[in-house]
This record gives structure tokens, C-alpha cells and sequence, in this order.
């Protein structure tokens, strides 16, 4: 069970963090981008925090 939480965790990173990169190239100037950019940061910054919240407790 250790391994199937960190592949979903880690999945989830990179789709966040690839939809961002390309929204970013191609909406470049419109009044999506913002939005789009908002929301997978967020995202990202979500899967990080819980890797260090739930992930370093699992371990002890």
C-alpha cells in the first residue's frame, strides 16, 4: 500500500504541473490563462503540502 499512494500523489503532481505549462504557452495573453494557472498551482501546491503532512507521518 506504500507505493500505490505515492504513484497517485506523484501522478496528480505532473498532470497539474503539465496542464499548467501548457496552458500557459497556449493561452498566452487571454483571460483564460489566469484562471487556469490559479487553479493547477493550487493543485500542485495541494499535493505537495500533503506529501509532507501525510506522507512524514506514515513514516513514523
Amino acid at each position: 500500500m506504500n507505493g500505490t499512494g505515492n504513484t497517485a500523489r506523484w501522478t496528480l503532481f505532473g498532470l497539474f504541473l503539465a496542464v499548467n505549462v501548457v496552458s500557459n504557452i497556449t493561452l498566452k495573453g487571454t483571460w483564460l490563462e489566469i484562471p487556469v494557472s490559479v487553479l493547477t498551482g493550487l493543485g500542485v501546491v495541494a499535493v505537495v503540502l500533503d506529501y509532507l503532512l501525510r506522507g512524514r507521518r506514515r513514516r513514523r
